[in-house]
């Protein structure tokens, strides 16, 4: 897969690898982070976007490959491959951690192949080394000595030489049980001089104790001996430890020798371990980024929108700030019908910075990264990207800036192609405009002959009239708002824009005649393309303004259809609920008729009754019959005259109010909220004529089957205490706030309160999200909105009620 050429110095791309190498877990996935080459093959690219996408997936359902333990081994590799080396224990232990890792890792692939197919594929390329492992564990310690169970002769040497040692430690050692021992040495211990087995003997008894001294202490007085009768037992130790020497010498040099004959499957596991891992670092980032798939297309069209800068999004979760949307995005249009864009506007407008986000999003979908832009965005595939951005004066070469950018853009010149994107900052910059404006508009044709996608920046008027007329050119400018001398940062297609050169110049202080002064200095043609330039931005804001005005209607309009449907849904669920309820009691309250009538009929049967005894068992039937249906009150004349369709109408016993829609006979419909109902003509009455209905409380509040009434008019003992026009939330937790809210906004309705206010606080945003979201979501809820500066402004929230 060959690696795409980046030519030119300014973009950040080598910032960009080093931020993707923070995500990664080793020092091999971050070595392959920062050497990421992009492709210039459309298959390859295509696949790695779609690896990526996998471990984005596998990342959140199943976790990352589990390389905690894959350290860098490459340079213990490098050096087992020359010849007749021998590694030492610690550096062959380097290789325990990592050989454990691998079928670890394999686990992990097999794992992930229901959600990551292609990424359970890398990890499957895996070698097997478990024989490799099995023999490094089986001869050394984690800290790479060499165990005695390495081989029968180390062990047997190993074991003879700790006898020798206790023996003849054991033979020194009586030497302290001699009645001159006090005097004759300085201390009563064992030591090792020289790798012979010595006592400390004073300097002034040396001749008491025949031996060979090996060294002395620092003040002189103290003498290292071995005794004449310890030479030979220390000379054969010393014999031992030179054969165990040889022995580990020769296991050591057995285990390299089977490292070197595995070189090829360790320097595959390395690559594997490390491409998983920088696979997973592009999950990792693409997740902070909150990035996309982009569509590699064959075309050569760039579509990419709302591409945002990938190191100011950094910027701001680095900082600790997730929000990640608060950084500008740009649009970026480029295509082969029209290849030239050329982006116009003030200083510090953002120019610059979208030529930089354009580079960086082609180069992040040719190594396989996601970009941080909306679902869609196209991108073809480049074999080259040139930018010239930035001053880059030599005074090394003696090159003006100017010279310096005749240079590179010969170079750009001699190899841009069809597969090309090239650009170039403050293009015609650095020399007379004149000139450098008419040498410009010939590099921009010159580019477009050969093929090439180019975007670049200026200042120079007559480049804005060259893209204004110019077929294959287009002109963008970076919005720029002259009301408050502040860049917006958004990039605006087919309007060139103004440098506001003098205007900002005002602002920052120069006096009012030295800008005067300016103005009348400026050519005619100048002066009326200015003029023409922000009669255009005056009326580009005024439509944006309207268009802003009509998607805020539009969004509102959707949140309350949204908010309707919801609330429609919810009441036909309580309905179903109630009804459901209704038939339970119903048919409870049907077996207690049944038992009550059951009961009566067998007294009757026990025996012949009195008349008045009779009658006594038809009332008690009649009381019982009354408990389960209590028959409303026959209607008034005036009551019957009123109910016409349109009338606002109650229905006591059935806990009913709404809207008569139509009457049929002795049946009437009713509007009940989202409700129709069909009920008797006779159980109605308007509701402008007697006692109201509440309607059930939102949210199956109320018990089922009941209703709370409000009864106008004089006379009522129990009138309802007054409601409140506004709630304090300010100090409650969560759930304690939601749940006061429900009950007085079921409160506040049947007390008939049009505008409630909500009074939530600022704080960290916590409570007013969990009152918004319950207003949302509130039958009883027509609206809501942030309270005006008289009423609290974002510290509360005033809603709407329903009209009942």
């Amino acid at each position: 897969m060959e690696a795409g050429r980046i030519w030119g110095r300014g973009i950040e791309w080598d910032a960009v690898r080093r931020l993707l190498s923070q995500q990664a877990q080793t020092p091999l996935g971050r070595d392959g982070a920062l050497t990421a080459r992009p492709s210039t093959d459309p298959r390859a690219v295509a696949q790695a976007l779609e690896l990526t996408r996998q471990a984005r997936v596998a990342l959140g359902r199943v976790g990352p490959p589990p390389l905690d333990t894959a350290g860098d081994v490459r340079g213990v590799l490098d050096r087992a491959r020359l010849p007749a080396s021998a590694l030492s224990g610690p550096e062959l232990a380097e290789l325990l951690p990592f050989l454990d890792c691998l079928p670890r890792v394999g686990s992990w692939g097999r794992s992930v192949e229901a959600v990551g197919p292609g990424v359970a594929e890398v990890a499957r390329r895996l070698p097997g080394l478990e024989d490799l492992a099995r023999a490094l564990i089986g001869a050394l310690d984690e800290d790479g000595s060499v165990r005695d169970e390495a081989s029968p002769r180390l062990r047997r040497l190993r074991r003879d030489l700790r006898e020798r040692r206790r023996r003849l430690v054991a033979e020194l050692e009586r030497l302290w049980q001699g009645s001159e021992a006090e005097r004759l040495f300085a201390d009563r211990y064992v030591t090792v001089r020289h790798g012979r087995y010595v006592v400390p003997v004073r300097a002034e008894s040396r001749q008491r104790l025949r031996g060979i001294v090996h060294d002395r202490s620092q003040s002189g007085q103290t003498l290292f001996v071995e005794p004449e009768w310890a030479v030979e037992a220390n000379n054969e130790l010393v014999q031992l430890a030179r054969e165990e020497e040889q022995e580990t010498a020769r296991i050591l040099s057995a285990l390299t020798g089977a490292v070197r004959a595995r070189l090829e499957a360790l320097d595959l596991a390395v690559a594997v371990l490390g491409e998983l891992d920088a696979l997973f670092a592009r999950a990792r980032l693409a997740e902070r980024l909150r990035a996309t798939v982009p569509v590699v297309t064959a075309e050569r069209r760039i579509r990419i929108r709302s591409a945002r800068h990938p190191l100011l999004v950094a910027q701001r979760w680095q900082a600790g700030d997730e929000a990640a949307g608060d950084v500008v995005p740009v649009d970026l249009e480029l295509d082969a019908d029209r290849p030239l864009l050329v982006v116009t506007g003030p200083n510090a407008g953002g120019k610059t910075v979208a030529l930089k986000t354009l580079a960086l999003h082609v180069l992040m979908a040719q190594i396989g990264c996601h970009i941080p832009a909306e679902e869609g965005s196209e991108l073809p595939v480049f074999e080259r990207l040139f930018a010239i951005i930035g001053d880059d004066q030599s005074v090394a070469e003696n090159l003006s800036t100017f010279s310096a950018f005749v240079k590179q853009v010969r170079q750009v010149l001699a190899e841009a192609d069809d597969r090309s994107l090239v650009l170039l900052d403050e293009l015609g910059a650095g020399t007379d405009p004149d000139e450098g404006a008419a040498l410009a508009q010939a590099i921009l044709e010159a580019l477009a002959e050969r093929g090439a996608l180019v975007a670049a920046t200026t200042h120079l008027e007559p480049l804005k009239a060259f893209a204004s007329t110019h077929p294959r050119a287009r002109n963008a400018s970076v919005e720029f708002d002259a009301a408050t001398l502040a860049p917006t940062f958004r990039l605006r297609y087919d309007r060139p824009g103004q440098s506001y050169a003098l205007t900002i110049a005002a602002r920052l202080g120069l006096p009012a005649d030295l800008i005067r002064r300016a103005e009348a200095h400026r050519s005619l043609h100048a002066a009326r393309l200015a003029e023409l330039l922000q009669r255009l931005d005056d009326s580009a804001r005024t439509e944006a303004e309207r268009t802003r005005v009509i998607e805020q209607r539009e969004q509102q309009a959707a949140a309350s259809l949204a908010a309707a449907r919801e609330a429609e849904a919810a009441a036909l669920l309580r309905a179903r609920e109630i009804v459901e309820r209704a038939r339970r009691e119903a048919a409870a309250m049907v077996a207690e008729v049944r038992r009550v009538v059951a009961a009566e009929l067998e007294r009757i049967k026990r025996g012949e009754r009195s008349r008045r005894e009779l009658a006594d068992a038809r009332r008690r039937v009649g009381d019982t019959l009354a408990k389960v249906v209590p028959a409303p009150p026959e209607p008034s004349p005036a009551e019957r005259q009123a109910l016409v369709p349109g009338t606002a109408v109650v229905a006591e016993h059935l806990g009913l109010r709404g809207r008569l829609l139509a009457v049929a006979g002795a049946s009437a419909t009713v509007e009940a909220g989202a409700m129709t109902v069909r009920v008797p003509l006779s159980a109605l009455r308007p509701a402008t004529l007697g006692t109201v209905a509440a309607p059930v409380s939102s949210a199956g509040r109320g018990r089922p089957g009941t209703a709370r009434h409000a009864t106008a008019g004089p006379g009522r003992d129990d009138a309802a205490p007054a409601v409140p026009a506004e709630l304090m939330l300010i100090g409650k937790r969560s759930d304690e706030a939601r749940d006061l809210l429900e009950q007085y906004l079921d409160r506040a309705f049947m007390a008939g309160l049009a505008h409630v206010r909500l009074v939530h606080g600022k704080g960290t945003g916590a409570l007013r999200k969990t009152v918004r979201d319950l207003l949302a979501a509130h039958p009883l809820v027509a609206s809501f909105r942030d309270g005006d500066p008289s009423e609290g402004g974002a510290g509360a929230t005033v809603a709407a009620l329903k009209v009942s």
